[in-house]
């Protein structure tokens, strides 16, 4: 039995074009918006910010990535709908969208609420509109829903998809 791999986009992203807001990679996910790339590389994509290893704040904690970041999505907020489920790719981009460094206390409440507003007015409008220029059933989208929010409530996920 042959088995052929489905394709697999990784998106790195150095400090030096963050610090430079080098947003060159936006030709990449731009391209993914045609909709066979769109439906071939659904849930595919992931994505990462590198260089930053000597640095004690967590990624979506440093402004310059959160900028980053936030000027990205101005022009691609398809993150629920092309990134992996598998990878932290897509809790990096919605903690971007949270208010930096809280008390470990009050941050799950808050970010619980900033990423609900994130998604609502944002992040789901887009990934619908791509699944509906994809041709996606209303099943295929209530899924790909759910699998957005199963990620964010229990973290990436596991086993077969």
């Amino acid at each position: 039995m042959s088995t052929t791999a489905l394709p697999f986009i990784f998106i790195g992203i150095s400090r030096q074009e963050v610090e430079s807001s080098d947003t060159s990679v936006l030709s990449a996910l731009l391209r993914l918006l045609d909709k066979e790339s769109a439906i071939q590389f659904r849930e595919r994509v992931d994505i990462a910010v590198y260089g930053y290893d000597d640095d004690p704040r967590e990624l979506y904690d440093v402004p310059e990535v959160r900028d980053f970041v936030r000027k990205l999505d101005d022009e691609f907020p398809y993150w629920g709908y092309f990134l992996s489920k598998r990878g932290s790719g897509l809790l990096f981009i919605l903690y971007c969208f949270c208010s930096p460094c809280l008390m470990p206390e009050a941050r799950d409440r808050i970010e619980g609420e900033e990423v609900a507003q994130y998604l609502l007015k944002r992040g789901f409008p887009a990934m619908n509109a791509l699944c509906e220029a994809t041709g996606c059933c209303e099943a295929e989208v209530k899924q790909l829903t759910d699998r957005v929010m199963e990620y964010i409530i229990s973290g990436p996920i596991r086993g077969e998809v």
